[in-house]
């Protein structure tokens, strides 16, 4: 997945993300000296802050390894300059450890850092721990792995001397915005970090002749406001703030942190015109992109054409994103893309529209976010709230929504899978507002059907697994096969049955279907098992073969914070059926049972009967929204509980 813009780190804690003092993961290369960032005091508008050296001790019960002290952020938006200043002390070995490499991280394209001071604070001395030829510049592409190349460099101090009970007091500055931003102004004031710190402070210098409008989420702080020499400063200056507990398993849109949004936009409009003036194409079609548009001008109809560029991107441009200076936000000419055959979800959705234009469709590109969704529509309009880009599509009075970069996905435009983003900017110069959009077709579907003949209790048991996947579910099996060895697939198949019966093994190869133009991807899996039936716990000498749906199991499980504030996440949309024939070749009986749970966040139901000399049983799970609401959670549980009580079966050889 793609971030056109960077994101505003909605999950996690601001100050790991501004100030990167835990070595993270990423490909790390030392580079050139003529980057390393200035050593000099902070600019004369800055107003550093002290922490309190004395501040209260933590209590033992706490457990933490590191103490925070001082948050500061000093927002200059007249020369787009940001003053980062922290303390916090160290209170184990283990906090020295995480803690006493600093990484600092900024865009040299258009950013330069300058270091100020770092400090360790030894009961009353101070020993300076900043030295040019201690800095060492290191390229950390960490997002090389997601297919993004970024140009961002990190500077490095390893900390010498680090004690239990030192603080560590540290400040630098950040100069310069990206030029793609036109000047226009958007950030964030948090008011709780996730863990204690005795106190956060954000102070913004702005000009009185621009307009800037705050939002408050989650809280009711209000910032100190004062006027001089025409710059407007506000100050959020919060004490003593107790960790934030984030409970495990939320929808990824739910935000409950307390948090102010700045921005200068005044509407969508106004972001939609700036996103406009990025996506508008001024150069010409190349010779070879205009020829494919002719070739692809002949197809019979809109839908197969649309169809024939939609795939061509999804396939044949790789997702790859070279996100340098102002090509973070601005997409790249079509016809470099089509030529080069690699992009970005902004790259490929614009050419992706281009393609269709030229073939006389109407298409937009869509601004969307993969995190918010929905509570998108809250915020104050800002150029940095996307950060995925798709494409909308009108055409024979129908309107379509499609992801370029979604790979695999095949068969009619209605199949289509798209996950429900909420809300989206249509990147057209008609554009006022956020545009719904609604949850489409290409719904997931897998039926698994096992097929089991029971030997007697000493002989082998054939068993025949056949998977049917649809919609969304067919394009993950899809690319699934497409990009694991067949190898591995069949192992891991084998081992799944392997955990429940001993013995088993492959029988036969492995064998797929793949429907494209219906978009209905098929397995058959074929084993041997040895020894399905086991001896039972009783004295009676009996022994069993037990049936139990672990992948329905799998979807009914409990988070583990279940004494919940906030709501609980659920994987949606899913749907899935799960039979098991079981043949047995002797005598039996079987009293059949149908069971049924309703609940508002999910449907399930079991079947289970006698057919000739066949038990069947039957499972189906459907999730019907993608969230519990916190008063409801106890009741979600209790019918889970009352699934869970219903799973499996077994036959008993006397």
């Amino acid at each position: 997945m793609n971030y056109l813009f960077k994101a505003k780190g909605l999950r996690f804690s601001l100050f790991f993300l501004c100030i990167f003092v835990l070595i993270s993961a990423g490909r790390g290369a030392e580079v050139a000296s003529e980057v390393k960032p200035l050593i000099g005091p902070p600019s004369a508008w800055v107003k550093p802050q002290f922490s309190d050296r004395q501040a209260v001790v933590m209590r033992p019960q706490d457990r933490l390894d590191q103490h925070w002290l001082l948050y500061e952020r000093e927002i200059n938006a007249a020369t787009n300059e940001t003053f980062f200043h922290f303390a916090r002390q160290f209170l184990s070995l283990n906090g020295v450890q995480n803690g006493s490499t600093l990484k600092i991280a900024f865009d040299p394209s258009y950013q330069t850092l300058t270091i100020h001071w770092i400090r360790l604070w030894r009961g009353t001395n101070h020993l300076d721990r900043l030295a040019a030829d201690k800095i060492r510049m290191m390229r950390q592409e960490s997002e090389l792995d997601q297919a993004l190349l970024t140009g961002e460099q990190t500077a490095v101090v390893v900390l010498a001397d680090v004690r239990p009970g030192d603080i560590l007091d540290y400040a630098y500055s950040i100069k310069g915005a990206n030029p793609v931003f036109d000047g226009k102004f958007s950030g964030e004031a948090r008011g709780q970090l996730s863990e204690p710190i005795e106190r956060i402070l954000t102070r913004v210098l702005w000009p009185a002749q621009r307009r800037l409008y705050p939002k408050t989420f989650n809280c009711t702080v209000q910032p100190a406001v004062t006027t001089k020499d025409g710059l407007i400063e506000l100050v959020w200056d919060l004490r003593h703030v107790p960790a934030y507990h984030q409970e495990d398993a939320t929808p990824t849109w739910f935000d409950p942190q307390p948090w102010v949004q700045l921005s200068e936009f005044n509407s969508w409009a106004e972001v939609s015109q700036w996103a406009f003036a990025l996506f508008k194409k001024s150069s010409p079609l190349s010779p070879e992109l205009t020829q494919k548009i002719k070739e692809w001008s002949g197809l019979p109809d809109n839908e197969q054409k649309i169809l024939a560029a939609l795939r061509f991107v999804q396939d044949q441009i790789r997702y790859f994103g070279i996100e340098i200076d102002a090509s973070a936000e601005r997409p790249t000419d079509p016809s470099t893309v089509f030529a080069r055959r690699f992009g970005d979800c902004k790259d490929k959705s614009l050419l992706f529209v281009t393609l269709l234009r030229g073939l006389g469709i109407e298409a937009y590109p869509v601004l969307v976010n993969t995190e918010a969704r929905q509570t998108i529509a809250t915020w104050l309009p800002a150029a940095d709230a996307f950060d995925h880009c798709i494409a909308v599509v009108r055409s024979d009075h129908q309107t379509w929504w499609l992801d370029p970069t979604a790979g695999y996905q095949r068969g009619p435009l209605r199949a289509h899978y798209l996950p429900n983003y909420g809300f989206g900017l249509v990147i057209s110069p008609r554009t006022t507002s956020l545009t719904p959009i609604p949850q489409n077709a290409g719904m997931p579907l897998t039926t698994t059907t096992e097929y089991f003949n029971l030997g007697r209790k000493t002989g082998g048991t054939d068993l025949k697994v056949v998977t049917v996947a649809e919609g969304r579910d067919a394009d993950r099996l899809r690319e699934i096969f497409a990009t694991t060895k067949r190898d591995d697939i069949e192992k891991s198949d084998t081992g799944f049955y392997a955990d429940s019966y001993t013995g088993t093994q492959m029988a036969a190869p492995l064998e797929i279907r793949d429907d494209e133009t219906w978009n209905r991807f098929e397995t058959s899996e074929f084993y041997k098992i040895d020894k399905a039936w086991i001896r039972s716990d009783d004295r009676e000498g009996k022994v069993r073969c037990d049936f139990y749906p672990f992948t329905m199991a799998a979807l009914t499980k409990k988070p583990l914070d279940t004494q919940r504030k906030f709501p609980l996440a659920v994987l949606y949309p899913e749907h899935q059926i799960l039979r098991t024939e079981i043949s047995v070749h002797v005598k039996w009986t079987y009293k059949a049972e149908s069971f049924q749970v309703n609940d508002p966040a999910f449907v399930f139901r079991k079947q289970s009967r006698r057919v000739g000399n066949k038990l069947v049983l039957e499972y189906e799970y459907q999730s019907l929204m993608d969230f519990v609401p916190a008063y409801r959670v106890q009741e979600y549980f209790q019918n889970l509980d009352r699934v869970s009580k219903c799973l499996g079966d077994r036959f008993v050889w006397k």
